[in-house]
């Protein structure tokens, strides 16, 4: 299962040229979010959980809408349980400031918030700012 997680950390990147990509690791856990395709509009969910040696890793594809929303949920009820100070409000005060674009578009825009604009969310969010910072997750494993 190691081999299949880090192959899917590796070519994460690969339908990033218009789309952003979420990483985020706790002590229990690494939770990923990236394209499936260029266009944004099918997005995989990954979680790879350290307490499950027989089945750690689970893929889920599922289409922008819905990634969105299953992304909200992780970060503000999941990632929530391991950072303190993470200030859930800011994070779905945002979330609703983006409700009426289109699915690709919106997940977009929630990724690159928390990417480039963490301090406003957490002074200890932990996750991958870009592709130079995936060997931090296979360090994990």
């Amino acid at each position: 299962m190691a081999e299949e997680f880090n192959s899917i950390v590796d070519s994460s990147y690969d339908n990033a040229e218009n789309n952003a990509v979420f990483w985020a690791y706790t002590k229990d856990y690494i939770f990923g979010m990236v394209p499936a395709n260029p266009d944004g509009s099918q997005w995989t969910e990954i979680s790879y959980t350290f307490e499950d040696p027989d089945d750690p890793l689970v893929k889920t594809e599922r289409d922008a809408e819905l990634s969105f929303q299953f992304l909200l949920e992780e970060v503000s009820k999941g990632i929530s349980f391991y950072v303190e100070d993470l200030n859930v409000n800011n994070i779905k005060d945002f979330a609703k400031s983006i409700e009426s674009k289109p699915g690709p578009e919106k997940i977009n825009a929630l990724i690159s918030e928390l990417i480039n604009n963490p301090s406003a969310y957490s002074a200890n969010l932990p996750i991958i700012k870009d592709k130079a910072g995936l060997q931090t997750l296979k360090d994990k494993l």
